[in-house]
């Protein structure tokens, strides 16, 4: 009776000790499942950029252009530009800005940012009315330190590497003012390497599709541009449903290179 006893009672165990296991496993994953859900959130923005080059010589051009997103970033960026050909050019030079600070609540641009860069553009003709633009762009970032939400002294540095398409067409059927407008679609995928950055990579990707229109040594571009930018916290994503307003000028003594306003018609931030 007593064995029958023990026995009995070790086999009344095992189903708690099973129900304790399955337990544990699905508790346990339950608590992260629960911990990275996604959330997603949509803003409007708008996007005013200028933009323009300067012409020194058939082979160098000085490159200064500003942009300003409420909210997001303010960005000047200056540098040199070597035309190689009529339809390549390298760049590179020192850009600065002011970013909003994760964690604050707010949306003052406080966080102060060096960037030194350099690029390179090809603009390929693809028969008589497309143009195919391809750039690879490296961004050096060292982005003002943060601590509970505030920005405190030193920078953080991450290598950021880009790469951009684009197509544009001339609208032949339209005239406006004895001019004809263009069209612009292009994507770009913008990626962060640094030792601290052991999750998502990723820093941000832009789809944009804009309408613009050449009078003399200026281009005006209007249009609509898409921002999905993962954030800093986990499974948080932003989507920006952004109106971008683009002026653009060239200058200087030397004749400017028909290719001058492809250049100028992809730099963005």
């Amino acid at each position: 009776m007593a064995a029958r006893s023990l026995t009995s009672s070790k086999a009344g165990r095992r189903p708690t000790l099973a129900a304790l296991v399955v337990l544990l496993i699905f508790g346990s994953s339950a608590r992260p499942l629960a911990a990275v859900a996604r959330t997603d959130e949509v803003s409007p923005q708008a996007w005013l950029g200028y933009i323009t080059s300067y012409r020194l010589s058939d082979k160098y051009s000085l490159w200064n252009d500003w942009h300003y997103v409420p909210k997001s970033f303010f960005l000047s960026r200056h540098g040199l530009t070597r035309h190689l050909s009529q339809q390549v050019s390298m760049s590179g030079g020192y850009a600065w800005g002011y970013l909003t600070t994760p964690g604050s609540g707010s949306d003052r641009l406080d966080r102060f940012e060096h960037r030194p860069w350099a690029q390179l553009l090809m603009n390929l003709p693809l028969g008589t009315k497309y143009t195919f633009s391809h750039r690879l762009r490296y961004d050096a970032r060292f982005r003002q330190n943060v601590t509970n939400g505030e920005t405190d002294s030193g920078f953080a540095f991450n290598h950021r590497v880009r790469y951009m398409m684009a197509f544009r067409r001339p609208l032949t059927a339209v005239r406006l003012f004895n001019n004809t407008p263009f069209a612009v679609v292009g994507n770009e995928v913008l990626i962060n390497f640094a030792p601290q950055i052991t999750g998502n990579q990723l820093d941000q990707v832009r789809t944009w599709v804009m309408l613009g229109y050449q009078v003399n040594s200026m281009t005006i571009q209007t249009g609509y541009m898409y921002r999905y930018v993962p954030a800093t916290a986990p499974a948080t994503f932003y989507h920006y449903h952004t109106a971008t307003l683009w002026v653009t000028h060239t200058f200087g003594s030397a004749k400017p290179a028909e290719t001058d306003h492809d250049d100028l018609l992809h730099r963005d931030p």
